[in-house]
């Protein structure tokens, strides 16, 4: 055990001034402590009266005992490098407590995995946001452009779905590229329809239903910065996970989470994953694939809706080579949409692309 691994947080404040106004009120002992600020997401920074230098755990209980007064409870921190973790909390906690101590993270220090999870999976909305509150929705309008590279070519799409209970429609305009302008449409009766410039035909429903899970917000695309918050819960590519360190990412500092180096975490498909220090969202995540590493890049998140924060901006990329770019034009929850939208479309008019 490495000597003054363990300190004790002994009062918890809403400024610095306040902070330090409680360290003096010790006494000598005061000369002995500082002070340390942590960020709690929902509350803003608090700032906390620290004693550092005990040996053991043992000596820190003691001290914690000899230091704790009644409503205001001590806490007993083991530090070693980057590692931080609360074992033990004497004395009674305040009925108003701002938060436990799990959930915060001292300035500079490096946060458990677990705790960056936690973080992350509020910023995204918790459980009843992102995708939840979009399969719940009544009505879905989506509209994306997207960028990407088809052999030597560059392809450059505009992609306008609606979806109103379980019909839905997918209008995909060509804008550059040799592909097919197309509209389809799951519609009423249980009938499916394709149209191009040139003619309608009838679709395979379940094929038709196949795509439009490809092109809507909370299954396709976007599905995993919409659907972290649950994933975290039900996923095991979202267990096992350590983090490895702060790094920087587009010019931000990010905490990067990688699997344990044990037989669990090798079979693991995620190979790392980037959460952005100040926001806790996820930016990047890579996945090891039979077709390779594949990478998702998340940026430009814009709340849409309480507890729908949507990155506006993702880019796909397989062993580094571009795979598709996308642009969020517009998304709204609950739209009215016309019945029009979901009967047997007409052929495609306009120029072709």
């Amino acid at each position: 055990m490495f000597a003054g691994s363990f300190f004790l947080e002994l009062s918890d404040h809403s400024t610095k001034d306040e902070a330090e106004a409680a360290m003096l009120a010790y006494g000598p002992d005061g000369e002995h402590m500082r002070v340390s600020r942590r960020f709690i997401r929902g509350v803003g920074w608090r700032y906390l009266v620290r004693l550092d230098g005990f040996e053991d755990r043992d000596s820190a209980l003691a001290a914690a005992s000899s230091f704790t007064v009644e409503g205001t409870p001590v806490s007993v921190v083991e530090g070693l490098g980057y590692k931080r973790e609360v074992i033990a909390t004497v004395g009674k906690a305040p009925e108003n407590a701002v938060d436990s101590p799990d959930a915060a993270v001292d300035a500079g220090s490096i946060p458990s995995a677990k705790a960056v999870l936690k973080m992350a999976a509020k910023a995204h909305g918790g459980r009843s946001g992102g995708g939840s509150l979009l399969k719940a929705a009544p009505s879905v309008q989506f509209s994306f452009a997207s960028r990407t590279v088809v052999g030597d070519k560059e392809w450059s799409i505009l992609h306008h779905f609606y979806r109103s209970g379980t019909l839905s429609r997918l209008e995909v305009d060509m804008v550059k590229g040799g592909g097919v302008s197309n509209t389809v449409v799951l519609g009423t009766g249980g009938k499916s329809w394709v149209a191009t410039h040139e003619l309608v035909r009838e679709r395979d429903t379940t094929q038709a239903e196949e795509m439009m899970a490809r092109f809507a917000p909370e299954s396709g695309i976007l599905s995993i910065a919409l659907g972290f918050a649950g994933d975290i819960k039900e996923a095991s590519e979202w267990r096992g996970l350590i983090t490895s360190g702060r790094v920087n990412h587009r010019g931000r500092p990010h905490f990067r989470l990688v699997p344990k180096a044990d037989s669990d975490g090798k079979l693991n498909a995620l190979e790392a994953a980037l959460f952005d220090e100040a926001t806790h969202l996820l930016a990047q995540v890579t996945w090891v694939t039979r077709g390779g590493r594949v990478t998702f890049q998340y940026d430009e998140y814009q709340p849409v809706a309480e507890r729908l924060i949507v990155p506006h901006r993702v880019r796909v990329e397989r062993n580094g080579k571009l795979v598709e770019e996308v642009e969020v034009k517009s998304l709204q929850i609950s739209p009215t949409l016309s019945p029009n939208l979901f009967k047997e479309p007409a052929v495609i008019r306009g120029k072709k692309h």
